[in-house]
């Protein structure tokens, strides 16, 4: 009896466990397995007697450039950049709104909801709203350019190298409120007791932001920033719906490529290698904070 009530709990694992199963870990073998063979749109009826690739598919994925003229190694240098210049600017951005609104004031509720418009309008609507803007000469943004006397209204944004800036300006736009969330929930668990003990001791205002905030907020921060970064390194909707069909070669990002060579040319062997790889890197950053984690709780 004794054996069998120890046991019961563990049953209740099960139903998770077929789902973590079924969801990810049947994909990724999948996706493993077809990436190591020559799958295309004449073998895919049979993709389970389809030629034995190896790692050939890789190999091309990274030596010659997809039909867009882009390469997997060019695919992940424009990935990197993007997400890691994102990340780099809505961290201050949201930092320091979220420091403005930490203190309660008259009004302090509506400030903080109209910081969240960007983030709750859906990335879709978001790609709609940035092609109008960054159309060539009718667009608000050559316009408003055209009248600062900064451009001559004729930019094309979105084509061309013009392009990637076009994406980068409207991920900024539209996640900044990311790590204000994160720093604003981080300023409101810091203990209220620390601040006043702080303040006692005669601690100035950039002190206690030294000594008190910056600590609290230093694990909270690494993790918006890992989230954030690997976010932005996976973002799909944002360049499908932003950009014609086929977009820019300067906006191809990972999961743009692994589409276009799957649903546009059929070359689902190679998709499959550029979603591995897609994959690996990802993991590797999320692996490394859970261990940096780990290590220091154990030297706490």
């Amino acid at each position: 009896m004794g054996h069998r009530w120890i046991d019961r709990p563990l049953w209740m694992l099960v139903p998770g466990a077929v789902a973590v199963f079924v969801i990810v870990v049947a994909p990724v073998c999948l996706t493993v397995i077809l990436s190591l063979l020559d799958l295309n749109v004449s073998t895919l009826r049979e993709w389970l007697t389809a030629p034995y690739h190896g790692i050939q598919n890789y190999v091309n994925a990274f030596t010659a450039p997809s039909t867009l003229g882009v390469s997997l190694g060019r695919s992940i240098l424009i990935s990197s950049l993007f997400s890691v210049l994102t990340t780099a600017v809505i961290l201050p951005i949201g930092m320091f709104a979220a420091f403005s609104v930490h203190r309660r004031f008259r009004g302090s509720g509506l400030v903080r909801a109209i910081y969240l418009v960007p983030y709750v309008i859906p990335t879709f609507v978001t790609a709609l709203v940035a092609r109008i803007v960054f159309l060539n000469q009718s667009g608000a943004l050559d316009k408003l350019m055209r009248g600062l006397g900064i451009g001559n209204g004729n930019t094309y944004w979105l084509i061309g190298p013009h392009a990637y800036w076009a994406m980068q300006i409207t991920e900024i736009w539209a996640t900044w409120p990311f790590i204000y969330l994160m720093t604003l929930a981080g300023l409101q668990a810091i203990p209220k007791e620390r601040f006043e003990a702080a303040a006692l001791d005669g601690a100035s205002r950039r002190q206690r932001m030294r000594h008190v905030v910056v600590p609290e907020l230093a694990g909270m921060l690494k993790l918006g920033v890992l989230l954030s970064t690997l976010f932005h390194f996976g973002n799909f909707t944002l360049a499908y719906v932003m950009f014609s069909s086929p977009p820019p070669s300067s906006v191809e990002v990972l999961p743009l490529d692994a589409y276009y060579n799957a649903f546009s040319f059929f070359n689902y062997g190679e998709a499959s290698a550029i979603a591995v790889v897609t994959m690996v890197i990802l993991i590797i950053p999320g692996y490394v904070y859970i261990r940096s984690t780990r290590m220091t709780a154990r030297m706490i």
